[in-house]
């Protein structure tokens, strides 16, 4: 279960498989190496100071450049997302073997590659209804 949650519902296992692939792929992302990066490295950079501002006392502890609080932030709040996107995926994962027929796995696998339902019914030459309804037979399978 995820943190603080006592039941995984319909509607979010429904939301975990809707959002599934762009998770995956901000995972994938977020663990890219920065050094691909052709920017320089804001970590230890400092603001360069010149003339008389230069011989005015720095203050102790942190930066007062902008930016690089900026992307202290932005990395500590991708981190956290990232551990809940994370929970999410495992727990859709963890039900997959759960999904039985072949139709439901056809329809389950489409829908976590990023699929409409739309596109998904096309494909198998079904109806947007008959689609909706695999979906619904679906997270009845996989609510435990």
């Amino acid at each position: 279960m995820l943190k603080g949650q006592t039941e995984v519902t319909k509607e979010n296992l429904l939301q975990w498989i809707d959002n599934y692939r762009w998770m995956v792929e901000t995972i994938e992302e977020a663990r890219q190496p920065i050094a691909k990066v052709d920017n320089s490295s804001y970590i230890g950079a400092k603001t360069a100071m010149y003339g008389i501002e230069a011989t005015l006392p720095k203050a102790s502890g942190g930066t007062s450049d902008p930016v690089y609080t900026e992307v202290q932030r932005r990395v500590y709040s991708l981190n956290y997302r990232i551990k809940e996107y994370e929970q999410k995926i495992a727990e859709v994962q963890k039900r997959i073997p759960l999904v039985h027929g072949d139709r439901e796995i056809e329809v389950l696998h489409r829908l976590l590659d990023g699929n409409s339902m739309r596109a998904i019914g096309k494909h198998m030459k079904l109806s947007s209804t008959t689609i909706f309804r695999v979906r619904n037979n679906i997270l009845k399978q996989m609510k435990l």
